[in-house]
This record gives C-alpha cells, structure tokens and sequence, in this order.
C-alpha cells in the first residue's frame, strides 16, 4: 500500500513522537513514582514538539531555497 509523501510524513513524525513521549512516560511513572497522567501529558507533548520542529525545518529549507533563487536572480 502506497502513502502519499505528507501523510508518510505525519505517520513517521507520530511514531518518533509516541516513542520519545513512551521513554520519558515509563522514566517519569517508574523513576519519580508519578501517576498515569503524566505519561499522557509526555505522550501528547512529545508529539507536539516533533510536529513543532518538523514545521520549523521545513520552513527553514524554504525560507533558504527563497535566499538562494533571489542571489542568483541578482
């Protein structure tokens, strides 16, 4: 089955995001004793910040194929 790029993207970027928030879920309910909520909030904000950092770097290579084509268009 195929996928398109962006949702390949997305499922990708879901997947870091749900294995990060799991490592710091299980470190902070088993290291520090916390309820289950806490590995929730780390899930949810774990994905947050992949998709988050994601964007920014795709606007970043935006932002500088713009740079490029306006020195070269000089």
């Amino acid at each position: 089955m195929f996928y398109s790029v962006t949702l390949q993207k997305i499922l990708t970027l879901t997947g870091i995001g749900v294995i990060i928030g799991a490592i710091v879920g299980f470190t902070s309910v088993l290291g520090f004793a916390l309820d289950g909520s806490v590995f929730v909030l780390s899930m949810f904000l774990s994905i947050l910040l992949v998709y988050v950092t994601a964007m920014y770097a795709e606007l970043y290579h935006i932002r500088e194929a713009i740079n490029k084509q306006r020195r070269e268009g000089k």
